[in-house]
């Protein structure tokens, strides 16, 4: 790809349960991984998503994330999360709470 520099933040791996919507097609599946810019997730059913695709995610941990769908690999799609502060603060708030959960008592 013309200009792709690679991935420039680690990525974290996750299973996190998430309900996903594109365009009001609506499945479950899971975040399988996640940076401050971009998700991985799976689909438990198919739905139509393209790239450049508006998605919601929801999950218990960080609530409602808003994204574009960058590429498709059913059952898996990639998004890059719209960097708004809302959107990093729910990801550093689950970064925090997975950090401060790893540390022993």
């Amino acid at each position: 790809m013309k200009g792709f520099k690679g991935r420039t933040l680690k990525r974290d791996k996750t299973r996190l349960p998430a309900r996903i919507d594109c365009m009001g097609q609506k499945t479950a599946g899971a975040v399988l991984d996640l940076s401050q810019h971009g998700i991985c997730l799976m689909l438990y059913h198919n739905i139509p998503v393209g790239p450049g695709d508006k998605i919601t995610v929801e999950t218990e941990e960080m609530g409602l994330l808003i994204g574009t769908a960058r590429w498709n690999r059913p059952p898996r799609i990639g998004a890059e999360l719209v960097l708004t502060s809302n959107n990093r603060a729910k990801v550093e708030s689950y970064y925090r709470m997975f950090r401060d959960n790893r540390q022993p008592a």
